[in-house]
């Protein structure tokens, strides 16, 4: 119980130190407000840390095998801590909007609640990207690279904070306890590697720091309220292509390639094959439209927003409504499919498309020839062992649940004050994690409290997943954990 607690003071600790360093550094006015206020919070943090490691101690009713329950209240209470954090700002800023917007940088969604970026000081905008930042890779994950000799007992949970069917592809089959390390290792590898390319294209350093913790985060959130569009440079666009690319594909295939140097991990991935030829269609498909209508408006643009979605970053450099025909519709399609198990990119994943389309190829076969003999569609979508029928449930469990939800979302939000129209998108880009609101273009700014309320619920259920939440609801779970 105590490690539980010793890692909430520790990522309190880390959510806010770079963010005083930043105040200082810039000599902001209120640092010394912000620091007291700070350290206030995290006392009274301690406090309750305490009262509540004395009830449980007492109850001896928690036990370290609810790793579900532990995974999603470490999300609440980061998100809540998040929130915490806007608070101390000496802005006119709401409870509601401060959740929102802690859930929105925490689960790497996004949606702005914020009408006006130039009114934010400089350590606020850097706190909203490394928000991003840690909750790419998960926070579950970093607990246990940063407690991993202290027997941080929540690895079930892990599988559930890097999104989708996590499985691992090297036939060397690593501890996910192994890895956990060189995961974060690659990642802040790479977003330092991003940091020094923006450098070398003109970006100072604060710029490059913080784009580079919303790329590879697949965030989405932006220092200026242009957007990328702000830099007006083709190199920045295509760099961010690419490491938007790197961050939507399975880290473990990552893993495979620059640790147990499996240099074929990649191609022998039958989601990552998918992956490239749905981008390689899509990029098609958008260009064929602008040369049929005879608008030559695509290029770098077209082919950036095309990443952005599908990787779920939701980053904007022009505005897809104004795209001819069926294209801000498959924009925002393919962003609620979002990218590969095992990244940061938030959506229902690749490998789980695949998984349905298995699906409807087995039910049309027999129902052609009654008596064939299928294989098993786990096994067609590239996954092997002993856990495939368990992976095969919770996906389609998973499914049923996506589906339950975003039409229970959409009766919510209906009956909130919301257009259908507006509920669909908004229900699409906080599910998906993607943050792009079609027919909203400044985000959750002017929505309703209870509105806010929802879509914070909804973003914490895409990319947590929706099942842990469910597992909970479950009376047999308690009485077994």
């Amino acid at each position: 119980m105590r490690l539980y607690f010793s890692w909430v003071l520790f990522f309190y600790g880390v959510l806010i130190a770079p963010v005083l360093l930043i105040s200082w550094c810039f000599s902001e006015p209120f640092f010394l407000s912000l620091l007291w206020r700070s350290l206030m919070l995290g006392l009274g943090l301690f406090i309750v840390l305490l009262m509540l490691g004395l009830i449980a101690h007492r109850s001896h009713r928690f036990s370290s095998g609810y790793h579900y329950f532990l995974l999603v209240m470490f999300w609440f209470g980061a998100s809540l801590l998040s929130a915490c954090f806007f608070m101390l700002y000496p802005l006119d800023l709401s409870w509601v909007d401060a959740f929102f917007a802690g859930v929105s940088g925490l689960t790497t969604t996004g949606t702005e609640v914020f009408k006006d970026l130039t009114l934010l000081p400089k350590s606020l905008l850097f706190y909203r990207m490394w928000l991003q930042f840690l909750g790419g890779l998960g926070i579950i994950l970093m607990a246990v690279t940063a407690f991993s000799s202290g027997g941080f007992e929540v690895l079930r949970g892990v599988k559930f904070d890097l999104p989708g069917p996590v499985v691992s592809y090297s036939e060397k089959k690593p501890k996910m306890s192994d890895m956990a390390q060189y995961l974060w290792l690659i990642y802040a590898g790479s977003t330092l590697l991003c940091v020094l390319s923006m450098k070398s294209l003109g970006l100072d350093w604060f710029e490059s720091v913080c784009e580079s913790f919303s790329v590879l985060s697949t965030g989405g959130y932006g220092l200026y309220n242009e957007g990328v569009a702000h830099y007006q440079s083709q190199g920045v666009k295509v760099l961010m292509m690419l490491f938007m690319l790197f961050s939507s594909v399975n880290f473990l295939l990552h893993y495979q390639f620059f640790i147990l140097r499996e240099a074929g991990g990649y191609l022998r991935n039958y989601e990552f094959r998918g992956y490239l030829m749905q981008l390689s269609m899509v990029t098609v498909i958008v260009f064929f439209t602008f040369y049929y209508v005879r608008d030559v408006g695509a290029g770098v643009d077209g082919f950036f927003m095309v990443v952005s979605l599908l990787s779920s970053s939701g980053f904007a450099v022009t505005d897809i409504q104004a795209w001819p025909s069926f294209l801000p519709h498959l924009m925002i399609w393919i962003g609620l499919i979002g990218g590969c198990a095992g990244s940061t990119s938030g959506g229902v994943k690749m490998i789980r498309l695949q998984f349905c389309c298995q699906e409807v190829f087995r039910a049309c076969r027999l129902m052609i020839h009654p008596r064939v003999v299928l294989s098993d569609p786990a096994v067609s979508v590239g996954m092997s062992g002993s856990s495939v029928d368990s992976q095969i449930v919770i996906m389609r469990g998973f499914i049923m649940a996506f589906l339950a939800y975003f039409i229970l979302s959409i009766f919510v939000l209906t009956g909130l004050g919301l257009t259908f129209q507006n509920a669909f998108f908004s229900i699409c880009a906080c599910l998906s994690n993607t943050g792009l609101i079609l027919t909203l273009p400044q985000g959750a700014v002017g929505l309703s409290d209870a509105v806010k309320l929802w879509l914070s619920l909804t973003m914490l259920f895409g990319r947590i997943e929706i099942l842990a939440f469910l597992v909970m609801f479950s009376p047999q779970y308690w009485m077994e954990g």
